[in-house]
């Protein structure tokens, strides 16, 4: 019997065939798929980690190195504060529980991992997968400390894969460079702990009052609970006072973890959660608790330490002892806080770095900021200004005060010393060698009464700079564009003639506009020199030279600028004098202070150009910034600008050498040549002086000095009513002049080409006639080749005198013989 085929069978057979085919050829494609897709991913991985940052050792140990201030010569002067204080030490001075609280909660196989905690990483990807799909995404938790130090050191704080893999792979470097012990010193001597604590020896200190190696372990693992969120757990902060659960329940989880790791026992972790949890506890039950420590005291159970202690933790839980930790301070005061100010601004114009960068590298990056500071001459200049026998100036200050009595406000008189500010600056170089703010410098944060910027704040002085802008923004301009020579007929006239009443009504003077401007003592010389009005500081002719520039306000205030002065402004950033425009520019007034005018290092550095061939060159603070390696990260080179020509500059710096002879010499203390101008701003009537300068240029130095104060209240002769001259600033300015000189070579400011000498008459400014002679109008000065007088004096008129002719004697005939002449004898002789 022939059996027919099991076809149904068969059918199955090769069903399961193609099936188990169809499965095969899948999971050979899904392997391929996955290889390739590894593969891929490897590549995209290790493309991001060769992106990633060399570890620099020296940058990474860094954290524990605050960034400092040199001088000139290289020495340390200073330590850079910043927000966040921090008081480097070594680990074994920590204390166990410090680093056991720290290991537990952030990092509890950091003694056995390589770099990277894989476990904690794999988890926090898959949480962040899961994140992305629920919205909640979240990358934070899975870094080791030495990830985190990689982090704050050399990457950004984004939220990306890819700084992820970068700090993944150059933490795997750095532990291959690092001992764990030089990690976890770094690290803690780094992390923010919340206020303005950075290591946890700051935080030790500013929330117990202790060092980090005292803790006990509560306080431990609050600290260490902190660098979640270090402005959430901050103990001190609003919310946290009104309810400490959240830093408590921190804690407690530090504490969990501590027992979890084996730091701490069963029996103590339950110690420490019911000393916490005592914070928590119903209101009703605290107060029972408290009535009970009351009686244990009042019946002498417990001692008053311990009362007060038992009492602390039923309000917080933890017992605190807040601490300011923060010495704002620094060694010098006046010169550390403006070369801050002046590498960070350069940071972020020259380099790009946002705020925010700057300050994790001056906190971070171990910087060195090399100074222009010369440190003997800096202590010297601020112990002069700090002797009041060298200012001898003072001011009333008048304070309103309640009386008790009757309740009314009276005034109150309050007789004060004087402030004082100084600067010297190599104006070759543009370095600032000196630079006193004020004569005190034991209070952090004064006001630096020598120093301004536009980020510098509230701390940043501009003053009135009295006459000692004539130079800058009268004379310098005039001989520039060719108004004027140093034999320019000069008027020394108060504004009473006819046609100065149409000269006064279009600058717009306020006031009795007849006699505006005065001279200082009321007195006039009429006709007069360029060098005597500069040298005695004629306001009359500043104000007719001002005037004679033509477009005036314009021309002053464009080289007023080049000079480094700061002008008000509109919204709009143009300028604006207002009315006071003429006596802005001429007579050195100020709209507001410490939002326009001068200050000492402004016009040193102005100065300097009498000095340097006309050349204004930038002052600077610093030379160089280099970050822990050495490397050079910021270069600072002056700018220059040629303000006036050399022949210019030369012609004013003669002239004002005279002012040192004949109104301060005492500013000249050695047989160095030295030349200045004087300055005083005044308020109100010419009596209320209210700012005394002296500016002046050596073959070295340009150096400028102001007394003064800050409620622009008038100046005084010590014990008396009486007002103080500028003059009185050259006895201070003149030792630390002395100072800066020693043992330099004694020469003068190289006189340049093209200058020659001549006489003119100074009624007319032409060449001197017979009768200029006689009349004792003729000078002589200085000239720029070519503009010397052209054409003889027209004012004076020589006329030769008439001399009566000599009468002529009448003839005398001739004698001859035999003709006696006269008549004396006969003929005979007899």
């Amino acid at each position: 019997m022939v059996s027919k085929p099991n076809t149904r069978k068969n059918a199955k057979s090769n069903s399961f065939t193609y099936f188990a085919k169809f499965v095969k050829f899948f999971f050979i494609l899904f392997m391929i798929i996955t290889m390739a897709g590894s593969l891929y991913v490897a590549k995209i991985v290790l493309d991001i980690a060769e992106e990633a940052p060399e570890v620099s050792i020296n940058r990474f140990l860094s954290l524990n190195e605050p960034s400092i201030v040199l001088d000139d010569e290289g020495n340390q002067m200073d330590l850079i504060h910043t927000d966040e204080v921090r008081f480097p030490i070594a680990l074994e001075d920590m204390g166990q529980n410090i680093i056991d609280a720290f290991i537990s909660i952030e990092d509890e196989r950091f003694e056995k991992h390589k770099g990277v905690d894989y476990r904690r990483t794999i988890g926090v990807t898959l949480r962040d997968i899961i994140g992305q799909v629920t919205g909640n995404r979240d990358m934070q938790g899975g870094s080791t400390l030495t990830q985190q130090i990689i982090k704050n050191t050399f990457l950004t704080r984004e939220q990306k894969y890819e700084r992820k893999i970068k700090e993944i792979f150059m933490a795997l470097r750095a532990e291959k460079m690092l001992t764990k012990d030089q990690i976890l010193e770094t690290y803690l001597n780094s992390i923010f702990l919340g206020g303005r604590a950075n290591g946890v020896e700051a935080a030790a200190r500013q929330y117990f009052n202790k060092s980090s190696k005292d803790l006990t372990v509560i306080e431990a693992a609050y600290i260490a609970g902190t660098t979640q969120s270090p402005t959430n757990f901050y103990a001190f902060s609003q919310s946290s006072t009104a309810n400490p659960q959240k830093y408590i329940n921190r804690t407690q989880l530090v504490l969990n973890a501590m027992r979890d790791n084996k730091k701490i026992t069963e029996e103590e972790h339950a110690q420490y959660t019911e000393q916490l949890n005592s914070a928590l506890i119903d209101p009703d039950e605290k107060i029972a608790k408290g009535e009970e420590l009351r009686l244990k005291f009042e019946s002498g159970e417990i001692t008053e330490e311990e009362y007060n202690y038992q009492t602390d933790v039923l309000e917080t839980g933890i017992v605190f002892n807040q601490t300011s930790i923060v010495s704002d301070k620094y060694n010098y005061e006046y010169f550390t806080r403006p070369v801050l100010d002046q590498v960070k601004a350069d940071l972020k114009e020259v380099k790009g770095y946002t705020d925010e960068e700057i300050e994790q590298m001056i906190a971070y990056g171990g910087l060195v900021i090399h100074s222009t500071m010369d440190r003997d001459a800096q202590e010297y200049a601020q112990s002069v200004l700090s002797d009041f026998e060298n200012v001898k100036a003072e001011y009333v200050l008048v304070l309103e005060e309640e009386d008790k009595a009757t309740g009314t406000i009276v005034e109150k008189e309050d007789r004060r010393e004087a402030e004082a500010a100084f600067s010297a600056v190599d104006y070759k170089s543009g370095q600032v060698k000196v630079l006193v703010g004020g004569r005190d410098a034991s209070t952090p944060g004064t006001k630096n009464r020598s120093y301004y910027s536009d980020t510098f704040g509230v701390l940043g002085v501009l003053r009135g700079l009295g006459s000692a802008t004539k130079p800058l923004t009268v004379y310098g301009p005039a001989l520039e564009s060719g108004t004027i020579t140093l034999g320019y007929a000069a008027l020394d006239e108060q504004f009473k003639r006819p046609q100065d009443n149409a000269i006064l009504n279009s600058i717009n003077v306020p006031g009795n506009r007849t006699s505006y401007p005065n001279n200082v003592n009321f007195r006039y010389t009429g006709p007069t020199t360029i060098r005597k009005s500069l040298v005695n500081s004629y306001n009359t002719v500043a104000m007719r030279t001002l005037l004679g520039l033509g477009e005036y306000q314009s021309v002053a205030m464009s080289y007023g600028e080049k000079f480094g002065l700061v002008f008000p402004k509109n919204e709009d950033g143009s300028n604006n004098l207002g009315p006071v425009g003429p006596a802005y520019l001429s007579l050195g007034r100020n709209q507001q202070m410490d939002k326009d005018g001068a200050n000492p290092l402004i016009v040193s550095g102005a100065y300097g150009a009498f000095g340097n061939n006309g050349v204004v060159t930038e002052n600077i603070l610093y030379t160089k910034v280099t970050d822990a390696d050495g490397r050079i990260i910021l270069e600072k080179i002056p700018e220059s600008t040629q303000v006036l020509s050399a022949q210019n500059a030369y012609l004013l710096y003669d002239v004002m050498k005279d002012v040192v002879k004949n109104n301060v010499p005492s500013t000249r203390l050695t047989s160095m040549p030295l030349a200045g101008k004087t300055g005083t701003n005044t308020k109100g009537d010419q009596s209320d002086q209210i700012d005394l300068w002296f500016a002046g240029v050596s073959p070295y130095y340009s150096a400028t000095i102001w007394f003064g104060n800050d409620y622009n209240s008038r100046l005084l002769i010590p014990g008396t009513d009486r007002g103080i001259s500028s003059y009185s600033t050259q006895y201070a300015y003149g030792k630390i002049m002395a100072y800066l000189h020693e043992g330099l070579e004694v020469k003068d400011i190289a006189r340049p080409s093209g200058l020659t000498s001549a006489s003119f008459c100074f009624v007319s400014g032409g060449i001197p006639n017979e009768q200029c002679y006689i009349e004792n109008t003729v000078a002589s000065d200085l000239f720029v080749s070519g503009t010397q007088p052209k054409q003889v004096c027209t004012v004076h008129t020589y006329e030769p005198p008439v001399i009566d002719p000599i009468p002529e004697e009448p003839e005398t005939p001739a004698q001859t013989p035999g003709n006696p002449g006269n008549g004396n004898g006969n003929g005979n002789g007899n």
